[in-house]
């Protein structure tokens, strides 16, 4: 009786869809069991758990099992929906994690970076704005002495106006006095009487 069993089993593996060897791995689920045979009810020969990488021999679509080969080299039949030519979270999960790391590592080395350029850029802003205070106050410097010229040049052009003005009243009266002088003489001469001359004693 078991030869016949052995028999059919072995006749039902022949059958069963051949696929060549490839790698797969087992899906997610924490574990799943190795059969002896394309179903759950042949023999249990042992476990898989969940993202170990096998290599894909046979495939039976009637029943839903492939036949794989484990890295400790047993082969043995599981459920076909355990299998996935993707890796599983299970073993993505460490290399995102890894990405995950060497990402922050550079974000936080970038971060560094910014904070030095942003430092460096602050320093050239104070640095700016100091320079921008001592202008405005130079400025405001030059302004006042702008400012203190102006009224020295204003009271210098009044002087000037002034003095201008006395030269010219000056030079208007001696003027004045003048021709009041001509005109006294001129009035005042003719009214003065000639001495007549006296003759000669010879004559």
């Amino acid at each position: 009786m078991k030869n016949f069993v052995y028999l059919v089993v072995t006749l039902f593996t022949f059958l069963a869809t051949s696929v060549s060897a490839a790698d797969r791995y087992v899906s997610d689920q924490l574990f799943t069991y190795m059969h002896k045979g394309p179903s759950s009810q042949f023999r249990i020969i042992g476990s898989l758990n969940a993202g170990t990488q096998i290599k894909l021999l046979q495939r039976d679509k009637k029943t839903g099992y492939s036949k794989v080969r484990d890295p400790r080299g047993r082969s043995g039949w599981i459920s076909t929906k355990f299998i996935t030519s993707k890796e599983p979270s299970i073993l993505r999960l460490p290399k995102v994690e890894k990405a995950l790391t060497s990402a922050n590592t550079k974000l936080n080395g970038i971060g560094e970076s910014n904070k030095a350029a942003l430092s460096k850029q602050q320093q050239n802003l104070s640095q700016q704005i100091a320079s921008n205070r001592q202008l405005a106050s130079q400025r405001q410097q030059l302004l006042a002495k702008i400012q203190a010229l102006e009224l020295d040049n204003t009271k210098l052009q009044t002087r000037i106006a002034n003095q201008s003005e006395a030269v010219e009243m000056y030079w208007f009266m001696r003027g004045a006095a003048i021709i009041i002088m001509g005109i006294f003489i001129g009035l005042v001469l003719p009214l003065i009487p000639r001495r007549k001359k006296k003759n000669d004693v010879w004559s």
